[in-house]
């Protein structure tokens, strides 16, 4: 294979969103195959102890190494669980003969898609958009559950604030919390202060409780240090995004892979389309407001991601946050030289 694709491939696979950008992955190649690892040392034990979410995020890392793969000319079969021995070990891709390439609108989105945890303007999504959105989720083998009525809104809301307030007092998870998001200017993973709002989550004009990646703000809810915002000032924008539920019909490794393949395209379809957005994850991260989800919403099967969805507020006054970083290549590739007589070299980086 040559070094360059492979090196591209994994380049566009790594960015892939993945939970408290802890990107749980790694690769090795050898000839036409790259396999793909989770990594459990990178996952999170508090928030996410059964691997859900980890397994979602290199889902998400899988359908950007095929859209990759595709868009350089080398389409790849995937075969899912190729080691039932190694249970790490959660996909092989075995590209294809160089083919001829061309335009591709997703792949093309790997580079400009980001989390929007900003505000979104007041502005609906079209419905041609939102059926794009669906059918993207659908070609994975996922639904896409649209919240579009008031007591399926006020019921979604509840649950976000119940899962975020026990989470929020849980001394484990600020502490897990803290080591993602409290690393220094050159750490390649983790949220940094750089990549989210400024504005405390609380003060936001939203119904829906965001969370909040500073693990040590100040109990009164201030980021200064005083003892809430001046009366004075204007109230928030009211925030209406479009809220969806993503979920699987099974809810093991395999289905947690789909969703995160469904996810990952169905985020590069609403960049290529010009829509903005972010996780509000809380709910699914304890079982008990998961399982609730389900019944309030009344749908059948099992949530996997709660995405807010709209047009990211661009104005020009103010620079967006900046995006999370990744690691280099050479960090999560491992790359084996195939000999025609001996097989498998040692690896290299």
């Amino acid at each position: 294979m040559d070094q360059q694709v492979l090196h591209d491939i994994v380049e566009k696979a790594a960015r892939a969103p993945s939970i408290h950008n802890t990107q749980p992955w790694r690769f090795v190649a050898h000839d036409d195959l790259i396999e793909l690892w989770t990594d459990p040392n990178r996952g999170l034990a508090v928030l996410d102890p059964t691997g859900r979410a980890r397994h979602l995020s290199c889902g998400a890392a899988l359908l950007h190494a095929r859209i990759a793969a595709e868009a350089a000319g080398y389409p790849a079969d995937v075969v899912l669980a190729p080691d039932g021995t190694q249970p790490e070990h959660l996909a092989d891709l075995r590209l294809a003969s160089a083919s001829s390439t061309g335009p591709h609108d997703l792949a093309d989105a790997i580079s400009n898609r980001r989390t929007e945890r900003e505000a979104f303007t007041p502005e609906p999504l079209n419905q041609d958009v939102v059926e794009a959105l669906r059918r993207a989720a659908e070609a994975e083998g996922c639904w896409l559950r649209v919240v579009d009525s008031s007591d399926d809104e006020t019921a979604v809301a509840v649950l976000l604030a119940r899962a975020d307030a026990l989470e929020s007092e849980d001394p484990s998870y600020r502490e897990e919390l803290r080591r993602w998001t409290g690393r220094g200017s050159d750490a390649r993973d983790g949220v940094p202060p750089s990549a989210v709002p400024g504005t405390d989550p609380s003060r936001r004009g939203t119904n829906f409780r965001l969370r909040d990646f500073v693990a040590d703000r100040d109990e009164t809810g201030s980021d200064d240090g005083t003892d809430g915002a001046d009366s004075s000032e204007d109230p928030p924008a009211v925030e209406r995004p479009l809220v969806a539920l993503l979920g699987t019909r099974d809810d093991d490794v395999a289905a947690w892979l789909a969703a995160g393949q469904g996810l990952a395209r169905l985020l590069l379809t609403a960049t290529s389309l010009g829509v903005a957005a972010s996780p509000m994850t809380q709910p699914l991260e304890i079982p008990e407001t998961r399982s609730r989800l389900a019944t309030e919403l009344g749908v059948l099967g099992h949530p996997q991601m709660l995405l807010r969805l709209g047009h990211a507020n661009d104005d020009g006054l103010s620079p967006a946050p900046a995006r999370t970083p990744r690691r280099t290549v050479q960090d999560m590739l491992e790359v084996h030289d195939e000999d025609p007589l001996t097989g498998p070299g040692p690896p290299r980086r």
